[in-house]
């Protein structure tokens, strides 16, 4: 979600990383609970007591988020979509669902399985309280725990995207609508909400309760989420209209026994690509990467053969696929050429510049459309 993540473990499959910030809030949380919530109402226990509570707590809540998403997760991933990851940080967890949804129901079920997975870990924890009546710091932190997942799986039901409620929100309007106007108006919805929440914020600093800074924090970050929620489905809205096999461009195959001076002579000044399909002896499509060869003299590119510097051919689009997926899959493997193959047969290169260019006249025609 942020800049870097720690990866921690895997899960049916799932990395589960953890990003930096999330020591920030597991400390707050930590301090918070150790030494205001439980040293005042659960009296007569030594600080390290408190502490230990605290931070048993705070490890507890994030395992609860942590199943909030996995649940999402295994839902996504039962219904065709893959998961890349999830992320802790901060301000909960993320799962990297990597698609949309490509129907209304599986949306629904996505969004809808966290807040039931919050629920459910609260009732979990309330017959823990209700077996256990004692009051105690171990029944406090079991109350604590059972709350927090209470209020998770309340705060996600608000009906403001990109959080679950939002998303359940979007899915019943894809019913009746189309994605990019369901995702639309959920989105709208998401940002009042943020403001809700940022005007909460200030309300509160205005009458001395530090506490608002969060509430303004989380409403800001709920905007930008909300905003960057409708644009990607813009994006996939927009290129999906259009297919791979349109905007390629063809390039005719390298062989082994060729050299790179060869390629930089004749063949970059013609596609002007980075990547190229070479057809191996055996048959075998690979790939070179011209891109690491650009400052070698071309004295020492006539010694080099296309055939000892090729790579096995791991990343590659059907001509049938949609600019949308081809895009996606350039942001997922951080490429900016994709070759394009059909029953072991090379048909061209599909280049990100081309579909950033498509994507520049779609938004520029709309926005022309709306002046107009």
């Amino acid at each position: 979600m942020f800049a870097k993540t720690i990866p921690l473990f895997r899960l049916f499959g799932i990395q589960i990383n953890l990003d930096y910030s999330w020591f920030i809030i597991f400390f707050l949380i930590t301090f918070a609970l150790a030494e205001g919530y439980y040293s005042h109402v659960y009296q007569g226990y030594p600080g390290i007591v408190y502490w230990f509570a605290g931070t048993v707590s705070a490890i507890l809540l994030f395992a609860s988020v942590l199943l909030h998403e996995l649940s999402h997760s295994l839902v996504a991933i039962s219904r065709g979509l893959s998961v890349k990851e999830i992320d802790l940080f901060i301000f909960g967890g993320v799962a990297m669902i990597e698609e949309e949804a490509p129907d209304p129901k599986s949306e629904f079920l996505i969004a809808i399985a966290g807040p039931i997975a919050s629920f459910l870990i609260g009732f979990f924890f309330f017959l823990i309280a209700y077996y256990y009546p004692h009051d105690d710091l171990f029944n406090g932190v079991v109350n604590y725990l059972m709350i927090v997942n209470f209020i998770l799986g309340f705060f996600n039901l608000v009906p403001a995207y990109p959080l679950d409620g939002g998303r359940v929100l979007r899915a019943l309007l894809w019913s009746r609508k189309d994605l990019l106007t369901a995702t639309k108006i959920s989105s709208q919805v998401g940002v009042f909400f943020a403001y809700f929440l940022i005007s909460v914020g200030i309300l509160y600093i205005f009458l001395g309760n530090l506490n608002g800074l969060w509430y303004c924090l989380l409403g800001l970050f709920l905007r930008q989420a909300a905003k960057r929620g409708f644009e990607q489905t813009l994006l996939y809205s927009i290129l999906s209209k259009y297919k791979v096999q349109n905007f390629l461009v063809t390039v005719k195959p390298l062989f082994p026994n060729q050299t790179l001076a060869d390629v930089f002579n004749y063949y970059y000044p013609f596609y002007h690509l980075s990547i190229y399909p070479v057809i191996s002896d055996n048959g075998e499509i690979r790939i070179v990467d011209i891109s690491r060869y650009k400052r070698v003299p071309l004295e020492e590119l006539e010694k080099i053969k296309v055939g000892d510097i090729t790579e096995p051919l791991r990343i590659y689009i059907s001509p049938f696929d949609t600019l949308a997926n081809a895009l996606k899959i350039m942001n997922k493997y951080k490429v900016e050429e994709v070759p394009v193959i059909y029953r072991n047969t090379v048909l061209g290169i599909i280049k990100r510049t081309t579909i950033e260019s498509i994507l520049e006249r779609e938004l520029m025609e709309a926005k022309s459309r709306r002046v107009l």
